[in-house]
């Protein structure tokens, strides 16, 4: 006061003035700031509980299972779940609860290993621009122990580094363990850029009322000071919030005029404010009516769904028992009615197609083995033809091989013959040296026996000395014990040597003795050689004629047996495919038969009425196998050969009927 007191009275009502102004749009700023701010957060609560509501009224309707809990107030109470998806094929359940709540919304599943909740589908996208699925909600935040507990958390928390005013409400599952959250939320950005760009109107109205207040009184201090205190009391019951005050002075032109309609603006402005707050609550009521009249609608078109669902539901029960006669009588409404007439439409072609392919069934079935009965029997036909040519084939291989092997032993005793000839003549020859290599034989026994005489003599001799080196070892005492016994055995080989000499001069005796027989022998045998060869001369010749003859007859065996083979690979082919149709038509068969078993499984209005009777074919009786005709020809061809061969007519004992 006494630094007031120095400046004149202009100075101290203008500085007066300028500090009670000052003060006064302190506090209503204050004041103006504290309750939108209240009413921002109260506003802001109010958005995230509507939100939660529209979210869990949504999930409730798209998730199978879901079950809401609301309170007394409206809010959600408790929401459980079966179970949380793992995977969502669309996320168009979650962006509906965006686009109706203008705020972030977020399904949360709880996943075991990891001990965290986990986003399954969510409207918040990451900085890259993909959406936050497969993200935590983090174990260290302040949200986790809350909803670990199973209770809802209301306020700030930071997602993806982003603060977010929110709510998180737990769902749980059917023995009451919480298997997931719903969220809802906005950007803290948004709300407190309001209440900054409030705070800042109301700071920049402020400051320029406050500027404009002190050039005004600068100039007008010396007017006011006697409607200042009349002004004062106006300021002070419009500061109280008295706005019901009228201003006075304000059709003064001078400055105390201006200051009382500046009081008087000040006044309208707080009208202003009140007037806004009313809208305001006014507008919250109505969008509370609007939500409970869109709530009655929706409960109301639930309810029609749910009949045309229950009414559905019950035909498609009796659909998938079989049964195509039910039908929806009771009509539904006209949104719905299209959907139960198509219903009917659609079991009403279902049941004439079943009809129809029931009736076909039965005729491709009956088909089916009439086919089968027939393919059998042109199987067995079949099989019984090819056995036949199978035998004509063997027969002919097995005469052909024995005309062959009869030309073949034809030309073989032509060579033995011819050879026995060659032979016979060198036998002749044979004999002749043979009687010269006798004489040459007796000669040199005659040396021989010189010879032996030789040997005699040495051996004599060699026995003599061993003798008497035997007498000088014995004059040498032990010294000659050695030398000995080496004329011992001296001694003993030349006694042995005179002894082989004598056996050999005596068999060479009885050699020479059997060597004068053997010429005399030698020479009767070659006479009888010269006529064994005249006559292997003539049958030389029959030989070849039988052979010619046979090589021939191999021939046109041969070209018979290829064509019967030919005939034999092509009755072989037929035969195979005659098997195969045989299996395809078991199959054919086998499936009509499970096939009128699958169709049978339904009702429809033809197997109401009367039961679908089956025709089957009776299979004809089968064919005797006629007599092969191989036989006959092996008999013949067997009864042609019989001179020269006994191996067809053998054979020919053994066939078999295939």
């Amino acid at each position: 006061m006494r630094l007031l007191s120095r400046f004149g009275l202009v100075g101290t009502v203008t500085a007066t003035t300028i500090i009670i102004l000052l003060l006064s749009l302190a506090a209503v700023a204050f004041a103006i700031s504290h309750s939108i701010s209240g009413r921002i957060a109260e506003q802001a609560i109010e958005g995230q509980n509507a939100s939660l509501r529209t979210a869990a009224t949504i999930v409730e309707r798209d998730l199978p299972g879901v079950q809401v809990t609301w309170g007394k107030d409206g809010n959600v109470e408790k929401i459980v779940a079966p179970e949380i998806p793992a995977t969502l094929e669309s996320h168009t359940m979650i962006d509906t609860v965006g686009r109706m709540t203008g705020q972030t919304a977020t399904i949360f599943g709880w996943d075991e290993a990891s001990k965290d909740f986990w986003r399954r589908t969510t409207n918040i996208v990451k900085p890259d621009g993909n959406r936050a699925v497969g993200t935590a909600l983090g174990q260290t935040g302040a949200v986790y122990p809350v909803l670990t507990k199973g209770n809802i958390y209301r306020g700030e928390a930071v997602i993806l580094e982003v603060p977010y005013y929110t709510i998180y409400q737990p769902i749980f599952s059917p023995e009451n363990k919480v298997i997931g959250i719903l969220y809802a939320g906005v950007r803290a950005a948004d709300i407190d850029s309001i209440a900054e760009q409030m705070a800042w109107t109301i700071g920049i109205t402020a400051v320029v009322t406050l500027i404009v207040a002190a050039i005004i009184m600068a100039f007008v201090a010396r007017r006011i000071m006697g409607p200042i205190p009349q002004l004062t009391a106006v300021a002070n019951r419009l500061a109280k919030g008295d706005l019901g005050t009228e201003v006075p002075n304000q059709s003064l032109r001078n400055e105390v005029g201006a200051l009382a309609r500046a009081l008087d603006v000040f006044r309208q402005n707080a009208e202003q404010k009140i007037a806004l707050e009313r809208q305001a609550d006014e507008t919250r009521e109505q969008s509370e009516q609007e939500r409970g009249a869109r709530e009655r609608a929706k409960a109301e078109e639930n309810a029609r769904i749910q009949k045309a669902v229950d009414a559905l539901a019950g035909g498609l029960q009796r659909l998938s028992e079989g049964d195509l006669t039910c039908r929806i009588e009771t009509p539904f409404s006209d949104g719905l009615e299209r959907l139960r007439v198509d219903f009917n439409n659609s079991l009403e072609k279902l049941n004439s197609t079943l009809s129809q392919l029931t009736t076909e069934t039965h005729g491709i079935q009956a088909s089916a083995e009439e086919m089968r009965s027939a393919s059998g029997d042109l199987s067995k036909r079949t099989e019984q033809q090819a056995a036949s040519l199978e035998e004509t084939s063997a027969a002919l291989d097995e005469i052909t091989s024995t005309v062959k092997s009869s030309s073949a032993r034809a030309d073989e005793a032509s060579s033995m013959a011819q050879a026995a000839r060659s032979s016979t003549e060198s036998s002749s020859k044979v004999v002749s040296d043979a009687i010269e290599a006798m004489g040459r034989i007796e000669n040199a026994s005659s040396e021989i026996s010189k010879i032996i005489n030789v040997i005699d003599e040495i051996a004599f001799q060699t026995n003599l000395l061993a003798l008497n080196a035997g007498v000088e070892a014995a004059r040498a005492g032990e010294a000659g014990k050695g030398f000995a016994v080496v004329a011992q055995e001296v001694r003993e080989l030349a006694q042995r040597s005179a002894n082989a000499a004598k056996d050999i001069k005596a068999l060479i005796t009885k050699s020479g003795e059997e060597v004068s027989g053997g010429v005399t022998l030698v020479r009767a045998t070659g006479d009888a050689l010269h006529k064994i060869s005249e006559q292997v001369e003539k049958i030389n010749g029959h030989i070849a004629s039988i052979a010619t003859a046979a090589r021939e007859q191999s021939t046109g065996l041969n070209e018979i047996n290829s064509s019967v083979s030919q005939m034999d690979q092509f009755t072989q082919k037929n035969a195979a495919m005659v098997e195969e149709t045989t299996a395809v038509t078991h199959r054919l068969a086998e499936s009509a038969t499970t096939l009128a078993g699958l169709v049978g499984q339904f009702r429809t209005s033809a197997t109401s009425a009367a039961p679908a009777t089956r025709q089957i074919a009776v299979a004809r009786p089968e064919s005797s196998p006629a007599p092969s005709p191989a036989r006959r020809m092996t008999a013949a061809l067997s009864k042609a050969f019989s001179t020269g061969s006994g191996t067809a007519a053998a054979s020919n004992a053994d066939w078999e009927e295939f």
